[in-house]
Order: structure tokens, then C-alpha cells, then sequence
């Protein structure tokens, strides 16, 4: 649920029911203005929708906002491995809901959403990115190189999975599926770790749990991993206006590449890709992998691009990957 009271806006009021949140921030002065938020309603999602909330109150703090929890895909069908579903499931109901004008924005975990967007929709801005890495929890407090040959290891990422196939080949990968919390709690229950992005541990104030953090060189992140995507309608320019102020522009411009190159692959949940970018010395340096789901097969390059050009950058990775034989894998 929302934190509350925030610092620094005003004066505010928290009306809480089943259903809404609503914040009502800085009561004064200033023209009232309503945003309905929709997101998902897990602890992971509101801690998001928090922070989106916090630093908007800094740009906008005459803005309400009300936040509308909604059931998606992903969390109806809880029994289906996620191996098994498309990329989108976990924003399909809410983008829906922003298409029909039942709320005005929409607040994802930015590696949720399908590289090919809405076109009705767009991604008006990104929170700064949380750390990208994932990250290995286990029962002995061990590292990944460390843990005991035959251990269950639990992830639903065929991404996560083929990495750990070929870093430890002698661990057994198990689907497993649940909220952060839920994944944690399996640990000892049939599961003797887990690999888990540290965004998400990070946000729910869980991080001091981690016993490895996971190279990123070697376990390269998902597209949009860590980052925070803020989405309106494309014929909205007031409410895309309202929330570009709160969009970090590294941030921005690194998914956007990644995006990008998962795109222009065709990439979707169901396939280990992966893609991560950062910016060095005012370029993009991206980095993008092809694997088989064993983890034999893999097609890796890392591409410098210009920073005004995302979009391009990505689609040139995903170029030279497919000329050296990415698609045949």
C-alpha cells in the first residue's frame, strides 16, 4: 500500500479501502488535478507506484493521485510456469484499462512490457533505474560457485536458467513461481535457492538478505531490468506532460535501446535474450545475448551507439547478432 505521508508536499490525506488508494498532496493554492494510477497489486508494484508518487510530489505537487489496483494475466494464472506465457502478461489488463480511459496512467516494472508497444500507448517516462543485477539467495549463504552440486535452484526465466546451465551445470533448475516474498519463503520448502532480480529486493527494503550479487558481465539482465516505465495514452500530451518531469534521461535512453534490440530480434518472455546498456563517455554501450535454452548455444556483442539514438542502437546490435548466426540458435 501507499507509504502514507510524503516529505516536503503540503499537506496530505490517506483514504484507504479495499480497492483505492488515494493521496491528496499540497490541498492549497493550487487547481485540484487527478492522475488514477493503475498497477498490479502486489507489494513489489505499490513500493513502485510509491516511488513514482514521491518523486512526482517534488515536480507536481498540486497533483492527486489515485492509485487502482488491477488483476492481470499473470497473477490470475498462478499455476502456469511463466516459461509458458508471453511476454505482456503482467500489463495486457492494464494497458487495457489505460486504453479505455478507466485510469490515465500506468505504472510497470519496465521489463514486463512487450518490446512491440500498444500503439495506442507510450512510455512517457522512466524512474532512475534501480540496480540491474540478479542476484543468488540461498539456505547455506553461499555463492553461486560455492553451492553443493545437485542443489534445486529456483527460477521461471529460461534466461536465468540457461545462464546457470552453463556457469553450474550440476545444479537442478525448478520452476517457481509467487510475489518476492513468496519465492523467498520457498527457500528450504523444495528449493535450496533462488535467483531473484535485486531491483525488486532493493525496493521491498529486502537486499541485505542477497549472498551473491551475479556479475552482470557473465549473467547479463533482461531488458529493462531494475527500471520503473511510467505509461500514458499516445493522444494524452497533458498527462504524458504531468509525468516527463519525473524521467531520468539515462535511464530513458538505455531501455529504449534494449527494447529496441529485443525487438528487432522478435525476442518475447519465452526466449533467452538479453540485453542491458549503459552510457559511457556520452554513448551507449549495449550489450546483447542470444541463447539456446541448454546455454550451449550463444551469440553475444557489445555495440557503442549515439546517445541521441536509441532506437538505432539497439536495431545495429540486433543486426550484427543476427548476421553471425543469432537466429539459427
Amino acid at each position: 500500500m501507499c507509504s502514507g505521508i510524503l516529505p516536503n508536499a503540503g499537506r496530505y490525506v490517506l483514504i484507504q479501502n479495499t480497492y483505492t488508494i488515494i493521496i491528496l498532496m499540497n490541498l492549497s493554492n493550487t487547481k485540484d488535478q487527478t492522475l488514477r494510477v493503475g498497477t498490479r497489486s502486489s507489494q513489489l508494484a505499490t513500493a513502485q507506484v510509491d516511488e513514482f508518487i514521491s518523486i512526482l510530489s517534488k515536480h507536481s505537487p498540486e497533483v492527486k493521485i489515485s492509485m487502482i489496483p488491477i488483476k492481470t494475466e499473470g497473477d490470475i494464472k498462478k499455476d502456469i510456469p511463466l516459461s509458458e506465457m508471453n511476454r505482456g502478461m503482467f500489463v495486457r489488463e492494464i494497458e487495457q484499462a489505460l486504453i479505455s480511459k478507466r485510469i490515465d496512467v500506468a505504472v510497470h516494472s519496465a521489463k514486463d512490457i512487450p518490446p512491440n508497444s500498444h500503439p495506442e500507448l507510450r512510455i512517457s517516462a522512466m524512474l532512475k533505474r534501480a540496480d540491474p543485477r540478479d542476484t543468488i539467495v540461498n539456505k547455506w549463504k553461499l555463492p553461486l560457485t560455492a553451492i553443493p552440486d545437485g542443489a534445486i535452484i529456483g527460477t521461471s526465466s529460461p534466461r536465468r536458467s540457461a545462464f546457470i546451465s552453463v556457469n553450474r551445470p550440476q545444479l537442478v533448475v525448478k520452476s517457481i513461481r509467487g510475489n518476492v516474498d513468496t519465492r523467498v519463503k520457498k527457500i528450504g520448502k523444495g528449493y535450496d535457492g533462488i535467483i531473484i532480480a535485486a531491483a525488486g529486493l532493493e525496493r521491498l527494503r529486502m537486499i541485505e538478505i542477497v549472498d551473491q550479487f551475479l556479475d552482470i558481465e557473465t549473467f547479463i539482465p533482461d531488458a529493462g531490468q531494475g527500471a520503473i516505465a511510467i505509461q500514458t495514452r499516445m493522444e494524452d500530451e497533458y498527462t504524458s506532460k504531468i509525468v516527463s518531469k519525473v524521467n531520468h534521461f539515462a535511464t530513458f535512453v538505455c531501455v529504449t535501446a534494449e527494447r529496441s534490440f529485443m525487438r528487432a530480434l522478435g525476442g518475447n518472455c519465452n526466449s533467452p535474450h538479453a540485453s542491458y546498456a549503459e552510457i559511457n563517455k556520452n554513448l551507449i554501450k549495449i550489450t546483447g545475448l542470444v541463447s539456446s535454452y541448454d546455454g550451449k548455444k550463444q551469440c553475444k556483442e557489445t555495440i557503442y551507439g549515439n546517445i541521441n539514438t536509441p532506437e538505432q542502437t539497439g536495431s545495429d546490435l540486433a543486426d550484427k547478432l543476427i548476421g553471425i548466426g543469432a537466429l539459427n540458435i
